[in-house]
Parts: structure tokens; C-alpha cells; sequence
């Protein structure tokens, strides 16, 4: 066998026998540090920041079990395989910590995979507490993992066949037919009566259905908003968020969103404007709490209302969603008039495969997309 590179050199026999028959540019693939394996598999896979994080996750994860079930194999200073550590960054005046990963060791170990290592991880997943929807998003990002190492030739034909694995190629942008569901008008309206508005939580819940019916936001723009976040201008109350890819878009608050809105800040004792707070609270027994919903909640929420409504169940695949709002605001605002540009700047849409870029509109003509919104 022709001399294996230095990183190679102290191989164990259960993985020497593995590249012993490896042509040269093979051993080099095998190697490479196993990070620029991972980096590859984001530059490739990962189109928006949610989805690196969540393969970053997912292989960091996988990378862990697989120094646990095979770190014997290998040589002492390869591992382990991913360390987990924290930084923190502030954001928006706050502090967010997030894991970060390092990794360690050539990528020689990912030819110890095979379809049994597979089924294990998930095992081990869900074991940890990861319901089987969670487990499988971290298994689909670690089968992206080694279908680029497939590609870049460090896992072999052979095993990458008993996996059901084919080498990574990047996926052609394509026309998309929207999916997921829109409310009509009388739906919309049917919605918002099943509000119990006498009650202080009817009135925030009200508030948050209108602030996704009438200004498109996701559920978690709407669990984060603070009062700082609405500014007066040209005689009326604009919403600022930050969106996905910590984009920020600006638009009008809608009249009937505001008059609900105000209804809960009433009930609250807040004002629009205020210094920083999330202002919308974790009701107990229709007291006004101090800790803010979170996209649960929101998800929660919206479900329960269509429920009572009679328009989906209250639990399921079928169950009205946050998004389902938001696509509904969309909708009626481009088929009340609005430019599609000018909904496509609303959104805050990043995604160029599902949207057009969103140019030459300026926020100081006095325009917004919430001007269209007539259920």
C-alpha cells in the first residue's frame, strides 16, 4: 500500500483495513479535517441561517454519538469528534446565547458509518427527550451529511449504497405551487368572533390573531414584539421587525389591528412607544402576567380559535396555523390591489425560489400593503 498521509498514520486496524485499498486522491479526501466536511455540507445544503443551525445541530449531535459508539477505534487526539460550547451575542438589546460547534479528528471516521449507525443515532434521539419529528429532522441532516461526504469521495460506493445514499447535488430552483391553507373573508371573520373580547385575554388574543391577519407576521415576530418596536410617522403607527436572516421591514399598523391592540395595551397598562418590553403576557386565571408568549403559545392559540370557530380541528396536520394567517394576509392584500412587489417587500420574503426581489419601493411614499387588507 502506498504511504497513507501523517494524519492517517496511526490508524487502528478497524479502520486501516478500511482505506487500504484507496487510491491516492481517495486517502486524501479521507484525510481532510472532518470540519471542512461539515463546512462543505452548509455551503451546499444550508440556503438560510435556520437551516444551518439546524444541521449545524443535527451533525454536531451525530458527530457526539459517533465518538461515543466508535471513539475506541481511533487515536486519542481525535477526539472528540464535535465539542458543543456557547457564545453569546446581543441582539436587538438582548443577550442570545447559541451553541456553537468545534470539531476535531480526520474525516477517515465517517467510513465506520453504516445503516445501523443510522437507526442508533435516532435511537439515542429520541432516548434524549426529541419527539420522532425532531429525531428525524437531525437524521434527515446528518443523511445531507454524508451524501456530501459521498460526493467529495469520503465514504465509499459501497457503503453509501446500504445507506440508500446517492452523492449530493445541489437542487435546481424551481417554480413552486403555494401550499398550505387561506381564509376566506367570512372565515376571517368567524375567527375573530370566536374571541371572547370581555375577558383580558380574549383581548390580547384578539390583538395577536390581528397582528398576523392584518400584518402578515410570523408567530414568532408576533411572541417577540416590543412596544419600542411601533413608531409614529406621516400621522400614523408603523410596525418595525426583524425577520428571518435579521432582515428588518417596516409597515403600517392597519386601523382594525390597532384599535385591538390598543384594546389589550389598555387592559395591560402599557402604551405603543414605551421603552423595550415584550408585551404580550402568559394569562393565569385572566390575570396579566410578566412573562411573554412564545411561538407555542401563538401556534396554540391560533389552532384553538379555528376550533371554536368550527373552520379545523384543534390538533393535527390539519389544524389552522400562524403561517396559515399570515399566507392569508398575503393573499387578500394582492388580491385587494396591492403590487406584488409591494407584498413581496411586506413579507420580508429572502427566499429568491418563492419570491421576486423586492426593489424601488420606498418606505416614505406613504405606502404599505396593510392599506389592501379588507376582510
Amino acid at each position: 500500500m502506498t504511504t497513507l498521509p501523517a494524519s492517517l498514520q496511526d490508524l487502528s486496524p478497524a479502520l486501516r483495513h478500511l482505506v487500504a485499498d484507496l487510491d491516492a486522491a481517495d486517502r486524501a479526501a479521507v484525510a481532510r479535517p472532518i470540519g471542512l466536511v461539515v463546512a462543505a455540507t452548509l455551503q451546499a445544503a444550508a440556503r438560510s441561517e435556520h437551516t444551518r443551525r439546524a444541521y449545524t445541530t443535527g451533525i454536531g449531535y451525530f458527530l457526539r454519538f459517533l465518538d461515543a459508539t466508535v471513539g475506541d477505534k481511533v487515536p486519542d487526539d481525535w477526539r472528540p469528534f464535535a465539542d458543543p460550547g456557547k457564545e453569546s451575542t446581543v441582539q436587538r438589546g438582548r443577550t442570545v446565547t447559541r451553541t456553537v460547534w468545534a470539531y476535531n479528528g480526520p474525516a477517515v471516521v465517517l467510513r465506520l458509518v453504516d445503516a445501523g449507525t443510522l437507526d442508533a443515532f435516532r435511537a439515542w434521539r429520541e432516548s434524549e427527550g426529541d419527539s420522532p419529528n425532531t429525531a428525524s429532522k437531525h437524521v434527515a441532516a446528518v443523511r445531507t451529511f454524508l451524501a456530501v461526504a459521498y460526493r467529495d469521495h469520503v465514504i465509499g460506493t459501497e457503503a453509501a449504497q446500504r445507506m440508500g445514499l446517492r452523492p449530493y447535488a445541489q437542487r435546481q430552483k424551481r417554480d413552486r405551487k403555494p401550499v398550505g391553507r387561506r381564509l376566506t373573508r367570512e372565515e376571517v371573520r368567524s375567527l375573530r368572533q370566536a374571541v371572547d373580547t370581555a375577558t383580558s385575554k380574549g383581548k390580547r388574543d384578539l390583538a395577536l390573531l390581528d397582528l398576523m391577519l392584518y400584518g402578515a407576521l410570523r408567530a414568532q415576530e408576533v411572541a417577540t414584539l416590543r412596544l419600542s418596536d411601533f413608531v409614529q410617522d406621516q400621522g400614523r403607527w408603523w410596525v418595525e421587525v426583524v425577520g428571518k436572516g435579521s432582515k428588518t421591514r417596516r409597515f403600517k399598523l392597519a386601523d382594525v389591528a390597532y384599535q385591538s391592540l390598543d384594546a389589550w395595551l389598555e387592559a395591560a397598562g402599557l402604551r405603543l412607544g414605551d421603552p423595550v418590553r415584550a408585551f404580550f403576557s402568559v394569562n393565569k386565571g385572566d390575570k396579566i402576567g410578566d412573562v411573554p408568549v412564545n411561538t407555542s403559545t401563538v401556534g396554540r392559540l391560533v389552532a384553538e380559535y379555528a376550533h371554536a370557530a368550527g373552520l379545523s380541528p384543534a390538533t393535527g396536520p390539519n389544524r389552522l396555523s400562524p403561517h396559515d394567517l399570515r399566507r392569508t394576509a398575503a393573499r387578500t392584500a394582492y388580491d385587494g390591489g396591492a403590487p406584488l412587489l409591494l407584498v413581496q417587500r411586506w413579507l420580508g420574503h429572502a427566499d429568491p425560489s418563492t419570491t421576486a426581489h423586492y426593489i424601488g419601493l420606498d418606505d416614505g411614499d406613504g405606502a404599505s400593503a396593510t392599506d389592501f387588507v379588507r376582510y
